[in-house]
């Protein structure tokens, strides 16, 4: 990296930016911030509901296998579909573990249900 400054800036002389390049930089980098600062289509935001509520149903000591039990899944195809994603994303976005019972939080649960009453 040190060799690309050291081409482009010398004490004696500044190597102007070309428009063209400048111009391209700037489209990338608003095409990023529009899309979501890069976000993958991989966010699977059933994927990560359902992983934080497990490893919270670990903390249910005796409890942990009704615990378990009680997560809500869904077959494979409806995972994907848009309208679970956002549902799941306000699972993801609101969930808070009460370590005592392995479940959400009563005030996180309500969260949760106002934002999917919301979509």
């Amino acid at each position: 990296m040190t060799s690309t400054i050291s081409r482009l800036f010398h004490r004696d002389r500044e190597r102007s930016v070309t428009p063209g390049r400048t111009t391209l930089c700037l489209a990338v980098l608003v095409a990023l911030g529009a899309c979501g600062g890069g976000k993958t289509k991989s966010d699977n935001t059933y994927a990560r509901a359902t992983a934080a509520q497990q490893e919270c149903c670990e903390h249910a000591g005796a409890n942990r296998d009704a615990c378990l039990k009680d997560i809500v899944r869904v077959e494979d195809f409806a995972q994907q579909s848009a309208a679970n994603q956002a549902t799941y994303a306000c699972v993801v976005d609101h969930f808070t573990c009460d370590p005592a019972t392995g479940h959400a939080t009563q005030p996180s649960a309500q969260a949760q249900i106002d934002c999917i009453q919301d979509l």
